[in-house]
């Protein structure tokens, strides 16, 4: 009996201790949730980056050693949006990138939600904005299917009012509303006022909505980028009325606040502003003093959104690779075909041209590529790129998206300037077009076409401009 007693006595201390274990681990996972949601987002706001990336990189150490894969990948959700706001959007890239491989294996449609709402924001910043919407309307959809609407649903909405804003102004308006019906905050009440100053062009309104949410700031966001949306809104408001001086004060505040919370992306467009505002004012020296901080903090932010581009449409195709490889395989066959057509029609063509071996394109090769598309995209495409502006690559995407997939379908490692070649070649520059556009010798573009066809499997007797009319 005595043995008996004594096995019970043992099973009731395991059990106990079980017990305990369980709550002290329940208890360290609802701390480290707490962290990454909470004290993340005080620290966000604040702009506290240093401390911030220290305290994520404790969460994700923790969560690691308690096998807590949500945990895991809120860290590096947190760390990618931190990285964003500080323009650094390669290394931003890179974390949502592990955060993704780790939500991948999990069921969870907040991580979904959060997820895809970065990858959007990323991808609008650095000029993908269809592959923006695309990650934006994921976002919206895992975050209906949570049970109580919050916060992260209310920006997502907010999100993609901002992205098609200029394209569909009636839904950015009832996107703005579902967002504020869910937060009523401050920020958001500023962005209705924001929209009416612009689009309804209604200043009572733009000065209800913008008075109101000066009212609504809490103490809690005095110094935040919320603070610093507020006010450059506010500044809109009163630049509008034609109140430059104070416009400019509220621009400056606005813009204090955004280095202070590291909000970079954001500060040459308020430096523009303020420059605006001293030219309405007639104040030259500090009209040129905010243009120069405008425009080198410009060329830093671009710099490095180009190599963000480079991974993101790295990544698209990748993951259209490892979906759908029956399709793949289907794509190289029709390639092959295509290539076998491309090569005999060139060869066919070959022997009736010149022994000059004219490197200039004709006129007919520039009117088919014309005609795939619309004349004024056509139009369009040939300024951008004659004019080497940096948008070029985005609108070739918007205009033929299936070309640059195609591409990246044979090598997904080539780079935004790499891509920027074949889209001109595409559009039927010649060799001397396009040295002229990007400034370097005609010889540099016959070695930047070299290694485009060993890059891309091109033979040497295949045209380049057949090769990519093809795809």
């Amino acid at each position: 009996m005595k043995y008996v007693s004594d096995q019970r006595s043992v099973l009731l201390l395991c059990c106990i201790a079980i017990f305990l274990w369980s709550c002290n681990k329940k208890t360290d996972i609802n701390e480290i949730n707490n962290t990454l949601l909470n004290k993340n987002e005080k620290l966000r706001l604040e702009g506290k980056d240093a401390e911030l990336i220290a305290l994520n990189i404790e969460a994700i150490k923790q969560s690691k050693e308690r096998g807590y894969k949500k945990g895991e990948a809120l860290g590096y959700i947190n760390l990618a949006n931190m990285y964003a706001t500080m323009g650094q959007y390669k290394t931003s890239h890179n974390y949502l990138k592990s955060a993704s491989n780790i939500i991948n294996h999990l069921n969870d449609n907040f991580l979904y939600a959060k997820l895809y709402h970065e990858y959007g924001q990323l991808n609008y910043v650095t000029g993908l904005e269809n592959t923006a919407l695309s990650y934006n309307a994921k976002a919206i959809y895992y975050g209906e299917k949570l049970n109580e609407r919050s916060w992260l649903l209310s920006n997502s909405y907010e999100q993609r009012a901002d992205f098609i804003f200029s394209i569909n102004k009636d839904s950015a308006l009832i996107y703005y509303h579902k967002g504020f019906s869910i937060d009523p905050s401050a920020l958001n009440c500023s962005l209705l006022g924001h929209y009416h100053l612009l689009q309804t062009r209604n200043i009572d309104s733009a000065t209800f909505y913008n008075t109101k949410a000066l009212s609504l700031l809490k103490s809690s966001e005095f110094g935040t980028v919320r603070q610093g949306t507020v006010y450059s809104y506010y500044a809109d408001l009163l630049s509008e009325k034609k109140e430059y001086e104070k416009a400019a004060e509220f621009y400056k505040k606005a813009a204090e606040i955004l280095v202070k919370t590291k909000r970079i992306n954001k500060l040459p467009f308020i430096y523009q502003k303020i420059a605006a505002n001293y030219q309405k004012l007639n104040n030259k020296d500090m009209e040129e003093f905010y243009s120069s901080k405008a425009e080198q903090i410009d060329n830093t932010l671009k710099s490095s959104g180009n190599e963000a581009i480079d991974l993101s449409l790295s990544e698209i195709i990748n993951k259209k690779n490892k979906n759908n490889f029956n399709i793949i395989f289907i794509s190289i066959g029709f390639i092959t075909v295509i290539l076998g057509v491309s090569i005999f029609l060139y060869m066919k063509n070959k022997k009736q041209k010149s022994e000059s071996g004219n490197l200039q394109k004709s006129d007919t090769e520039i009117t088919e590529t014309k005609g795939r598309i619309s004349k004024e995209d056509f139009t369009e495409l040939l300024q951008l790129a004659k004019t080497n502006d940096p948008d070029f690559v985005k609108r070739v995407e918007e205009v033929n998206p299936d070309l640059f997939q195609s591409i990246l379908n044979i090598n997904p490692q080539l780079t935004k300037s790499e891509l920027s070649l074949c889209a001109m070649i595409w559009l039927g520059f010649s060799s001397k077009d396009i040295a002229d556009i990007t400034y370097i010798q005609h010889r540099s573009v016959q070695t930047k076409k070299g290694r485009l066809r060993k890059k891309l499997n091109i033979p040497s007797e295949t045209d380049l401009y057949s090769f990519f009319t093809s795809l």
